[in-house]
């Protein structure tokens, strides 16, 4: 099945769920008696209209902007987490799965989207300037390794990973964030002196025309070049990489004070 199949049979699901909840609840609205299964059930209602205005919203917008063929790993990525992330609802509204457990999976999830996105935009920079594909290649490496370290701080509970694990996850939280800042500036300069070049990430950004007249005509008049526009999810990672840095920052801060 490709994606498109699987998005239909995910929206068949949800209209199943949709109606049997919906049906549960009015049987039990009729009863009279609105107990721990109709509060369930109503919430299953809720969970599901929410997932299939997300679903519904991210597939509109991708389509409209057509930006799912630009990053379009991180596209199916998300789509799936949006899946998945139903089906832990679901489970958690009836008690299949503790509370405590599933606040852990929507962690690993948050963590697992946005490595998806680093690692698709950190490959998008990558074929152009041997100097870029070396820093990518350490980012990769840290990128990982903060992945892996966060598994531990998500999960293991009850057991203390100490302040040097710690410290050595704001370290390399900071590096990885870091080269990634270094590696896209590498590439926008890149872009500038090669405005040529095909870009996924900065998007070129075309004169405006007017019905009826050539585009010569427009440029003659318009003197400014076309410009190139950084793309919304490399400007989310940028913002989320300058918060790596800061958080990875107040860490070593809260540790120092702790300790003094």
């Amino acid at each position: 099945m490709n994606l498109s199949q699987i998005k239909s049979v995910f929206f068949k699901v949800l209209i199943g769920c949709l109606v049997a909840a919906g049906a549960l609840a009015v049987i039990t609205v009729l009863i009279g008696s609105f107990n721990d299964v109709c509060q369930r059930a109503l919430v299953t209602i809720v969970m599901v209209a929410l997932h299939a205005l997300f679903a519904i919203s991210f597939i509109y917008t991708h389509e409209k902007q057509d930006t799912s063929e630009d990053l379009m790993f991180f596209t199916n990525a998300t789509f799936c987490i949006i899946v998945i992330s139903f089906i832990t609802s679901i489970l958690a509204t009836w008690s299949i799965l503790p509370g405590a457990f599933v606040a852990r999976l929507y962690a690993l999830y948050f963590v697992l989207l946005f490595a998806v996105l680093h690692g698709e935009v950190l490959a998008k920079t990558r074929g152009e300037q041997p100097s870029i594909d070396a820093v990518t290649a350490v980012n990769f490496f840290f990128m990982i390794a903060v992945v892996l370290l966060l598994l531990p701080v998500i999960f293991v509970t009850g057991v203390g990973l100490g302040d040097f694990y710690y410290r050595l996850l704001a370290a390399c939280g900071i590096v990885d964030a870091t080269l990634t800042l270094i590696a896209v500036l590498m590439h926008h300069l890149y872009i500038q002196k090669h405005p040529k070049v095909k870009d996924q990430l900065f998007t070129l950004q075309q004169l405006p025309t007017v019905p009826g007249q050539p585009p010569q005509a427009v440029q003659v008049a318009v003197p400014e070049a076309p410009k190139r526009r950084m793309n919304i999810v490399v400007l989310i990672l940028l913002v989320y990489a300058g918060l790596q840095i800061g958080g990875s920052i107040l860490v070593f801060a809260f540790m120092a004070l702790s300790h003094s």
